[in-house]
């Protein structure tokens, strides 16, 4: 039996959106890099085969370069195409300043004008 998180990848790859990558990326991250990396680092960006993670610090940054081969073949593997080739670390700062939190940015939150 085909798992939901193939289907909804073979589905979300068919769309070419950057966006739709990144947002299957995100569901799909706690089973790719496992529950103690995935507490650590989260997918930020995702394009143009570079992969953005914000981590917590520098130890875990250390620890994801290491794996960095690894975790493009997981990620690769569970998207059943070539999608990541780069993977950047950047702070979890970075990662909130890039837009993650910006009011203006997210469709459901606006600043109210007053």
């Amino acid at each position: 039996m085909e798992l939901a998180s193939d289907l909804l990848a073979s589905v979300l790859r068919q769309t070419r959106q950057p966006q739709a990558a990144l947002a299957w990326l995100a569901s799909a991250w706690p089973e790719i890099a496992g529950r103690t990396l995935s507490a650590h680092a989260r997918p930020v960006h995702c394009a143009e085969g570079r992969l953005d993670l914000a981590v917590d610090g520098q130890p875990w940054q250390a620890e994801i370069e290491r794996l960095a081969p690894a975790l493009r073949e997981r990620i690769n593997g569970a998207w059943g195409a070539p999608l990541v080739r780069e993977v950047k670390c950047i702070s979890a700062r970075q990662g909130s300043a890039a837009g993650e939190h910006d009011n203006n940015r997210n469709p459901f939150i606006r600043r109210r004008s007053f």
